[in-house]
């Protein structure tokens, strides 16, 4: 425990005369709505937490040390403090993000976490919202402050019980700062007795039963003679103490605290009569640097105002006294009667300029005010107020009322002024006319012209603290008025009042400042917010690269317009509009030449539309266009003039580029449509209308238009089914014999779709739809799945390869190969036994991925040959890249090859080539022996075609393989 008086413990010295029970008082309003502010931040702390992505952060508040305040995680080792000069190592050295938390005229504290979540945005709002709470802490926090000293000057001039003033007083230092242990001491000079009227603290709570004083020993001197003595604050730790005591300065009797702090009190002529003190026991509750600074504040405003009981209570004592002198003493009563009216003016005075600092008004108004509160105290019709900046040496006069100079000095700097004398002397002076050429003779001042000096000048510095921040003075230039050493001390106690009343405005100012420079800074904040959504906005419904409405946008507009139309009738259409060629042109002049055609192509589509219409961009070369209060023929009009516009080239990087568009109109019709949605569908099938027919042109949606789309969702819906069943799509084989021996070499599959009502449909009716409806894909792992489950069956272990033919879009997938492979491996059946068919259409499309799929597939013993060969590019430089096995001889030049003798050139050097190059080589399509003998006359190895079979299910092809001589094909009639 620390010590109360010399002693410093209760437990060594029991002498107070009022011994205060621990203070048990409910906190004012104000003190309620700072502490729940400080619930807020709990509750913050506490909801960050429980969060679930991170809880590795760690709040600071700031002070002479950075204090932790809070953490996530309870289980990480964050230091409860950290020094201020070593806090960017910390940080760097634990690779830790920090955001502030705050700020005043400095940063308030810091937010924690590692560094790899510094993009967290709950960690971003957690700080932000934190530092809000910590600036309204703050704010809340002076508010009170000011409301606290405002009372106990209230309570100094409302009360004349001693006691009840201290009880007061430890009732308000206990809103402010943590006050449990708390003690007041009362000193006499001059006999060197201690008083302590007031004593409360938690380590000892028993009342003190005898004597409540003691006296000053200066050979042993405590923490609290250490105070009275020196006349200075004394603010000390443990340690200190400890350093201390061994050096022999003062010593702690009885438990020492954590931390320890004590005040003098200072009378009006800045003698020390007692002192005030706090403790702590616990080192997690030591005094921030804002607590220590709050108390040196509440310790000088209780001198103050313990000054003036004191004063009031002596007062009345003399009164009391003369008083009883009466009947000897007449005189002597007028005289103590003039004294109490003074008194009691001075009362009023004080009180007045006490209630000044706590009222509104800029400081000019103030100082009007003081003017006239020393007026009635004195002579003050010449007065005025300087104020001192002690870093530039600048000396202002911001209120001067003074009968011979009427014109308000301007600022100086290094002049021998009677103002600048008290300034450096740092001391009240009178000073008359020989007094003045006395400090002129002595070069301490230059005296002004003789119309301007004074009869009996009294000037009386205004502190702040130890500072000197100004004088008041007050002069005569008659003889009728002379200051009086009685005008000086009460000038100089007025004067203290000053003091703090300037003080507390210029707080008072400074936070007024403060708050409009916040609300200045929140609104600017706001403003950023409300341009920040408002651009974010715009970006979430416009299109980033032709600044258009997006789709979502586009969508809202819709539903606006349909519920107009929906209400009130009228005219609403939509457009859809896609660029012809665009894929080739992007694809073969790259992604930034596509682009900027869009670009251009967007400028092109807004010059063709009305003020009224919406231009959106769906995403990729599809446009849309919404067109309110358009009748059909207007929005004909539009499209027209689009496909005018875009039949001129577009100059790009010094490309002529020409690409013109497909337009699909609808007109909205309350018997056909229902919702928004229904318009955008009508739109985007009349626009595939124009596109199937060749593109360049527009198409209003009809009724014929209706039924084909009709009847393509019906097929859509049929073809997915077929997909989920396993009798529907089945594989029929075509064998591909050897032309000289006609020995079974492979078997080609190809797809038959028998319909739920018993028709089987070939290939080439239902494929385009696949296409179309970019279900190809999926075809394709539907086939080489049946495939796969026939070869994995023991019977058809024996079987010879099996082609299966495959889409361009699923060679250009880049899992392809290994869903392929993967297929395989479930059902068992080796890569080898599976032969796949492509086309030139995927070398074309993407060249690079196609290259990448072939040789996965090749390198796992997948053979991969190219079909309709000659139909296409026939680019040589395909069969020299990519990894084929053999050539497939398009069944065009096979069809003529016995009547067109440039067919029969063009196979015979496909076949050489062949040869050169080490492929095999299937003439597809022979239907008669004359040209099987051609072919065989040519050197081609492998035929397929009617001549020898047509494609036949698995069980017919079963009941082939168990014929006398099933390798025969051509010989045998299956």
């Amino acid at each position: 425990m620390s010590v109360r008086p010399l002693t410093d413990s209760p437990r060594q010295s029991n002498d107070c005369d009022v011994v205060a029970s621990q203070f048990q008082g409910t906190p004012d309003t104000v003190g309620m709505a700072y502490v729940g502010n400080e619930d807020t931040i709990e509750q913050l702390l506490d909801s960050a937490r429980h969060w679930t992505h991170t809880t590795a952060w760690v709040v600071y508040r700031a002070g002479e040390q950075l204090h932790r305040v809070g953490q996530g995680d309870p289980l990480l080792p964050w230091p409860s403090s950290i020094a201020n000069d070593e806090f960017e190592a910390f940080c760097q050295a634990r690779k830790l993000h920090r955001w502030p938390t705050g700020r005043g005229e400095s940063v308030l504290g810091w937010l924690l976490a590692p560094a790899s979540e510094s993009t967290e945005p709950a960690l971003a709002e957690f700080a932000q919202r934190l530092g809000i709470e910590v600036q309204t802490n703050t704010l809340a926090r002076a508010q009170i402050t000011q409301r606290v000293l405002y009372e106990i000057t209230y309570l100094a001039s409302s009360t004349r019980d001693r006691s009840v003033f201290l009880v007061g007083v430890h009732r308000l230092l206990a809103s402010l700062i943590d006050a449990e242990n708390f003690y007041l001491a009362l000193y006499d000079p001059l006999s060197g007795k201690i008083d302590y009227p007031y004593y409360v603290d938690i380590i000892d709570v028993d009342a003190l039963e005898s004597e409540n004083y003691e006296y000053l020993d200066m050979s042993h001197l405590s923490l609290t003679g250490q105070v009275l003595t020196s006349g200075q604050p004394l603010l000390i730790d443990s340690a200190g103490i400890l350093t201390a005591q061994a050096e022999g300065r003062f010593h702690c009797v009885g438990d020492r605290p954590e931390f320890w702090m004590g005040a003098p009190l200072k009378n009006a002529s800045d003698e020390v009569f007692g002192m005030l003190a706090m403790q702590v026991y616990d080192v997690a509750r030591i005094y921030s640097a804002e607590d220590r600074a709050l108390f040196l504040v509440v310790a000088r405003h209780v001198a103050m105002a313990l000054d003036r009981i004191l004063h009031r209570a002596d007062l009345e004592e003399t009164v009391l006294r003369r008083t009883q002198e009466l009947s000897t003493l007449n005189d002597a009563l007028r005289q103590e009667v003039l004294d109490r009216e003074r008194a009691e003016h001075l009362q009023s005075a004080l009180f007045q300029i006490a209630e000044l600092s706590s009222q509104p008004g800029d400081m000019a108004e103030l100082f009007q005010t003081l003017h006239g509160i020393v007026g009635e105290l004195l002579f003050a019709q010449n007065f005025y107020i300087a104020l001192f900046d002690d870093a530039t040496g600048e000396v202002t006069f911001p209120y001067y009322v003074d009968e011979r100079q009427t014109v308000r000095p301007a600022a100086r700097r290094g002049r021998l002024g009677l103002t600048e004398y008290i300034i450096r002397q740092r001391r009240p002076c009178l000073i008359d006319v020989d007094e003045a050429h006395r400090l002129a003779a002595n070069g301490e001042i230059v005296l002004g012209h003789k119309s301007v000096r004074s009869y009996s000048w009294l000037g009386i510095p205004l502190f702040e603290g130890d500072v000197v921040r100004g004088v008041l003075a007050v002069q005569s230039y008659t003889s009728q008025v002379s200051y009086t050493l009685r005008d000086q001390e009460l000038l100089t106690f007025v004067s203290r009042h000053i003091d703090t009343a300037l003080s507390r405005r210029t707080a008072a100012e400074a936070i007024h400042a403060a708050n409009l420079m916040l609300e200045a800074r929140v609104q600017n904040r706001t403003r950023e917010l409300d341009h920040a959504n408002a651009k974010l906005q715009h970006e979430n419904s416009h299109d980033a690269l032709t600044g258009l409405a997006n789709r979502t946008y586009l969508q809202q507009r819709l539903n606006q317009a349909w519920s107009r139309f929906d209400s009130d009738g009228g005219h609403l259409a939509v457009m859809f509009i896609d660029l012809d060629r665009f894929k080739m042109v992007n694809d073969s002049l790259g992604h930034h030449f596509g682009d900027l055609l869009l670009m251009q192509a967007a400028d092109r589509l807004r010059g063709c539309l009305r003020d009224t219409d919406m231009l959106a961009r769906l995403g990729g070369d599809e446009f849309s266009v919404l067109a309110p209060e358009a009748p059909l023929e207007v929005v004909i009009d539009i499209a027209e003039r689009i496909l005018v516009a875009f039949d001129l080239p577009f100059f790009i990087n010094g490309h002529e580029v020409f690409s013109s568009c497909s337009i699909g109109i609808v007109s909205a019709d309350s018997q056909f449509h229902q919702e928004p949605a229904d318009l955008l569908r009508d739109a985007d099938a009349a626009m595939y209308r124009v596109k199937s027919a060749g593109r360049d042109s527009y198409a209003v949606f009809n009724q014929e238009v209706r039924r084909e789309v009709s009847d393509q969702v019906e097929r859509e819906g049929a073809l997915r089914n077929a997909l989920k069943r396993t009798d529907e799509l089945l594989p029929y084989f075509q064998p591909i014999v050897s032309v000289d021996s006609g020995e079974l070499l492979a078997l080609e599959a190809l797809v038959r779709w028998h319909q739920p009502g018993g028709r089987v449909v070939a290939p080439g009716e239902f494929l385009p739809d696949f296409e179309g409806l970019r279900l190809i894909g999926r075809l394709d792992l539907y086939m080489l799945t049946s495939i796969a489950v026939i070869l994995a069956q023991p019977q058809h272990a024996n079987w010879p390869p099996v082609h299966v033919n495959c889409s361009s879009y699923s060679m250009t997938r880049p899992d392809f190969a290994s869903e392929v492979l993967a297929l395989l491996a479930r059902h068992g059946v080796e890569p080898s036994r599976i032969c796949l068919e492509l086309t030139e259409g995927a070398l074309v499309a993407e060249p690079a991925m196609a290259r990448r799929t072939m040789q996965q597939l090749a390198d796992n013993g997948m053979s991969v040959v190219i079909d309709d060969f000659g139909a296409g590019f026939s680019s040589l430089s395909y069969v020299h890249q990519y990894r084929f096995s053999g050539l497939k001889i398009d069944k065009s030049f096979i069809l003529e090859l016995t009547s067109s003798s440039r067919s029969r050139a063009i196979v015979r050097a496909i076949v050489r080539m062949a040869e050169s190059l080490d492929l095999s080589v299937v003439a597809e399509g022979v239907e008669d022996a004359a040209t099987l003998e051609l072919l065989r006359e040519m050197g081609a190895g492998q035929a397929q075609g009617y001549y020898f079979a047509r494609p036949m299910g698995l069980e017919r092809l079963m009941r082939c393989f168990s014929g006398d001589e099933p390798s025969l094909w051509y010989k045998a009639i299956c």
